[in-house]
């Protein structure tokens, strides 16, 4: 999987402040802004109506038909070496309400966006239209009529400011710069409002846990001892992970050994995840994150004691052995069994002796 860009691989970003480096690198890692070239962002390039369709489709989550190739716009062609790439987007785009175009059945996608037109794109992409044209507007001579509804909201929400002057500018055509920092803070106030969890768990082949999310993360955010399973922490020591490319899946590769109970429904927890434009991931309260078993966890088989060596058919006598080699067992040395002292038997001997002692003259 190749590294993706940041803005440390741009020339002209070296100078921002850290704080607007990361909100760059938030845009560059989901995909929404690539550089115009390897080592060049265009930070301070104008953007025109074809880009800014893109950009918009991508950051609030249309649905865009890659494979569409005729569009509703007289002026918008799949063949355009310049903006046909932007056709699925223009539709996408004119199909959520957020322009209808510059009228007479055309969209001008070489055109450039000015920053009022900008403001009204983003809160027609937030959903807050209705908001916009009740709203009592600024008082702004460099605002238009029309917009100045759209620009009170945008900035009341942080999504634009104004510039030094303490004007808004709403005529001046946007830059790059402009557009990555709305497109940002738009991107996070719409993610914010969704549901923002882990929406699912898998136990799968090879030792792994799948973590699906509603929303890409922040691969900076995840801390492995903030996963836990049935209230074990996973160890960032023996478990590992990778982020899927839309970062929205995190594969987790468990440890050898790794036990999983079969005979309890396996609880998930997940902390401290955010996503890339800095929203908190929190599933509810009490709502358990909904896990699938396609695989158990492998655990190494049990070790097989290596048998005995045959024993020495001959072997030495231990030191509790008896070292006597005489096989009789009896410990009287005498092999006669008779107590009998006397070594004659011979009662004819005694008769004999009897009678010569007892025979008087």
């Amino acid at each position: 999987m190749s590294l993706a860009k940041t803005s440390a691989d741009f020339t002209d970003l070296k100078d921002l402040d850290e704080a607007t480096k990361a909100k760059f690198d938030a845009m560059i890692v989901a995909g929404v802004f690539n550089g115009k070239s390897e080592d060049n962002f265009g930070l301070n390039d104008n953007m025109n109506r074809a880009q800014f369709a893109k950009v918009a489709a991508l950051i609030f989550g249309l649905e865009v038909d890659s494979d569409l190739r005729t569009s509703s716009f007289t002026d918008v062609k799949a063949d355009d070496p310049s903006n046909g790439y932007a056709l699925p987007y223009i539709e996408a785009v004119k199909k959520a309400g957020i322009t209808e175009g510059v009228g007479g059945g055309a969209f001008d996608p070489a055109g450039q966006v000015t920053k009022e037109q900008l403001a009204a794109f983003l809160i027609r992409g937030l959903g807050q239209d209705a908001d916009a044209r009740q709203a009592s507007g600024v008082d702004d001579p460099t605002v238009s009529d029309w917009a100045k509804g759209y620009v009170e909201v945008a900035l009341h929400q942080n999504l634009l400011s104004n510039g030094s002057d303490g004007t808004f500018s709403g005529r001046n055509a946007v830059n790059r710069e402009l557009l990555v920092l709305g497109a940002f803070e738009s991107a996070k106030t719409f993610e914010d409002a969704q549901p923002l969890e882990v929406s699912g768990a898998e136990f799968a082949a090879e030792n792994k846990l799948n973590l699906t999310l509603t929303a890409g993360v922040d691969i900076d955010s995840i801390d492995l001892t903030q996963i836990t399973v049935n209230g074990v922490p996973l160890n960032p020591a023996l478990d590992s992970f990778v982020l899927s490319e839309d970062k929205k899946t995190i594969i987790i590769t468990l440890r050898k050994g790794f036990q999983l109970d079969r005979f309890k429904t396996p609880v998930i927890d997940v902390n401290g995840l955010k996503t890339l434009f800095g929203n908190d991931v929190e599933n509810e309260d009490g709502s358990p994150i909904p896990v699938k078993v396609t695989e158990y966890p492998v655990s190494p088989p049990e070790a097989t004691p290596n048998p005995s060596p045959s024993p020495d058919p001959t072997p030495s006598p231990s030191p509790s052995q008896d070292p006597n080699p005489n096989p009789n067992p009896n410990p009287n040395p005498n092999p006669n069994p008779n107590p009998n002292p006397n070594p004659n038997p011979n009662p004819d001997h005694h008769n004999a002796l009897f009678k010569v002692l007892s025979f008087k003259p």
